[in-house]
């Protein structure tokens, strides 16, 4: 439980300034008294999003590498850790996973890289959390012998969230492959027959082989669907839609009660938020190769609601209009963050700090 007020550590500067200079994001997590509670031998893991193949506007190694250092002098014990994905691709083992974290230049941080449930994403540790949505949540294994981890993510949009950020990469990004089925399990697109013009691009790009043609139009198996929207970013005509009835306007909390499970069996975490190359989509997806608004900086908090709440507020205030809601106008993504100070993830009342 947090505080009524909780502090956020702002480090204005575009991501060009970062490359330059990476160890400025030093100064916001020093802020938080992090280093300062590492003892020699601590095993200290760096959540972070890898990029999808061909994704490039993940988080460049080039920025964890000062953080990679410092805890190198500290003798603590740093890893990289991420979890496999739900849908098909390059992550979703183990194998293909790594190698592809090296394609993309993490090898060079020379850390240890852990998936975090297993070759095929389906280690997992029960957590029971009695919520509204969950008795149990399933995260992955590794979670189990986590003691501090530094919770890296990119400040993206998200056609299902609104955004992604420090609360989603806890949630979704440390469940196992059975807890992120069932946080998606309800969200089941539906195709618009008038709309669609039989190109068959959500059936090759479908992980789940859910998606068959039917007469004049195809059809999603509601049955075999896993809910990763991965159909509605290929259609070309935007025939693919979510229902967004109650049951998937829910998914936003279910991923808070998984982002809860976590904070259950890791004690102590700092959230980063790279709020620079900022894309319309997250990093699972491979067709942005720009930012589409101008970065914001690098913001560190201890407390994920107060962060997340504190970039959706500076880009609010810059841009003068709700970016996420103009984009992804069904996404109530204000609710989840309700949902999160309700079980406790933190506060949205918080202050921001700025450093020079």
């Amino acid at each position: 439980m947090h505080s009524n007020i909780s502090e956020v550590f702002l480090i204005q500067g575009h991501l060009q300034d970062f490359l330059k200079s990476p160890e400025k994001i030093l100064g916001g997590i020093e802020k938080t008294g992090a280093f300062e509670s590492i003892k020699k031998n601590t095993p200290v893991a760096l959540k972070i999003h890898f990029g999808e193949k061909g994704n490039v506007s993940h988080i460049p190694p080039r920025l964890v590498s000062p953080l990679s250092k410092k805890l190198k002098e500290l003798q603590a014990k740093p890893f990289l850790f991420e979890t496999n994905t739900l849908y098909r691709g390059e992550r979703m083992n183990s194998v293909d996973h790594i190698n592809l974290a090296y394609q993309h230049g993490f090898g060079r941080l020379g850390l240890p890289i852990i998936i975090g449930d297993g070759l095929k994403g389906n280690d997992y540790t029960e957590v029971g959390i009695y919520k509204k949505h969950f008795q149990s949540c399933f995260v992955a294994k590794a979670l189990d012998d986590i003691p501090m981890m530094i919770v890296l993510s990119h400040f993206t949009g998200h056609m299902l969230t609104g955004f992604g950020a420090a609360l989603k990469n806890l949630g979704m990004g440390c469940a196992s492959r059975r807890g992120k089925l069932a946080q998606h399990s309800v969200v089941c697109p539906r195709i618009s027959p008038s709309q669609c013009i039989q190109c068959g691009a959500c059936a090759e790009n479908c992980p789940a082989d859910a998606i068959e043609r039917r007469e004049d139009s195809f059809f999603i198996c509601e049955e075999k669907c896993i809910g990763c929207a991965q159909c509605i970013s290929v259609c070309p005509q935007g025939a693919v839609k979510i229902i967004w009835c109650e049951a998937t306007g829910n998914m936003g909390e279910k991923m808070m009660e998984y982002a809860f499970a976590v904070t259950q069996k890791v004690k102590r975490c700092v959230f980063v938020n790279f709020c620079v190359f900022i894309t319309k989509e997250c990093d699972c997806m491979n067709c942005e190769k720009s930012g589409f608004i101008p970065d914001l900086g690098v913001l560190v908090s201890t407390d994920p609601v107060s962060l997340d709440k504190a970039c959706v507020d500076l880009l609010v205030k810059r841009e003068s209009r709700d970016v996420w809601k103009e984009i992804h106008p069904s996404v109530d993504y204000l609710h989840q963050m309700d949902y999160a100070q309700k079980l406790g993830l933190g506060t949205q009342a918080y202050r921001l700090v700025e450093l020079k």
